[in-house]
């Protein structure tokens, strides 16, 4: 799945519904990929993450605070399955209770 003229951008959670116009400029900036809901649970992402099923992706994007963490909290399990590749992790809403944001930060991954 890797792109040869753009960064790839794992999406996780539902469709966007707002500012649809700012999205599709940014799908065309960006290969998005967007794992279906089963695929986010926690056992089935690990598992997807393990195999590349997405390839080396360069960023993750959380739009929703309310979607989108299906996998549960990012830790020690979950972390060091993210391909090296990817170097930014953007997530709407308040707060990083969701992830181990010490331990992304050492690997490198910019949190915001």
């Amino acid at each position: 799945m890797a792109s040869e003229t753009k960064p790839i951008v794992l999406h996780i959670g539902d469709p966007v519904k707002w500012n649809l116009d700012l999205y599709a400029q940014f799908s065309k900036d960006f290969t998005v990929i967007r794992p279906s809901t089963e695929e986010r649970q926690r056992d089935k992402f690990m598992k997807a993450l393990k195999e590349k099923r997405w390839g080396d992706f360069n960023a993750i994007f959380r739009p929703f605070w309310n979607t989108g963490g299906e996998m549960g909290r990012w830790d020690k399990d979950m972390i060091p399955l993210v391909p090296e590749s990817c170097k930014i992790f953007a997530s709407a809403g308040a707060g990083f209770d969701w992830a181990d944001v010490d331990l992304l930060a050492e690997r490198g991954r910019l949190v915001c």
